[in-house]
């Protein structure tokens, strides 16, 4: 199937224990976990489940799943195929690199490894977005399927990682014409180049013109 477009509803939604449902939990003698959580009952006595991994991998501080049908499940922060959750960043001289003019002092002088451009992850229904699909989102930037959420169905809905909890809150939920990209459709990825030169490619806006 060629690259697409279709309107998707994006989600942002960051690594806090309110975006994706987790509290802290200290380990306790047995199979049972202290929950550290801002509600109004901040210490509960959970019940923890290993999902497999012996008691000596389970670490004594831990994230731990509260939602219904994954309480007591530890969650180490990332995604579903493995991978560390990240937020887009384009390269510094594209287009949506300048409409974020606010953000490229940062980059140059605090944070220089924040030049090298990267892909965002995108949580989505996997039925429908396998791992590996690539999105370009506009306002966002380049982006990849490497995680999936219960609530997501359908092709019609994916999130959007970011951050820190402030940008999630900014992004929202957008209505977006999204360019959709199956794996190996994307003329880049059948070029002979480095993976950091694709990278930087794939960050580019007006390559989606040029290449497509």
């Amino acid at each position: 199937m060629p690259p697409y477009t279709i309107e998707i509803e994006t989600t942002a939604y960051c690594s806090c224990g309110y975006c994706c449902n987790w509290e802290w939990g200290v380990r306790l003698p047995g199979h049972y976990y202290l929950g550290l959580s801002p509600s109004w009952r901040p210490l509960q006595l959970r019940q923890r489940k290993s999902q497999g991994l012996t008691e000596k991998r389970l670490p004594l501080f831990a994230k731990y799943w509260t939602t219904r049908n994954l309480a007591g499940f530890p969650y180490y922060g990332l995604t579903s195929n493995g991978s560390v959750p990240a937020q887009a960043r384009p390269p510094l001289l594209s287009k949506l690199s300048l409409n974020q003019y606010q953000k490229i002092p940062g980059r140059l002088l605090m944070f220089p490894w924040r030049l090298l451009p990267r892909h965002g992850s995108i949580a989505a229904d996997t039925d429908f977005y396998p791992f590996g699909t690539k999105m370009f989102v506009p306002g966002y930037g380049w982006g990849e399927v490497e995680d999936r959420g219960g609530a997501i169905k359908g092709k019609t809905r994916i999130d959007l990682y970011h951050h820190s909890h402030q940008q999630a809150l900014q992004w929202g939920r957008r209505k977006l014409p999204v360019l959709v990209i199956l794996p190996g459709q994307h003329p880049i990825d059948r070029l002979s180049i480095p993976g950091p030169l694709k990278s930087v490619l794939h960050g580019l806006n007006w390559c989606r013109g040029l290449l497509l």
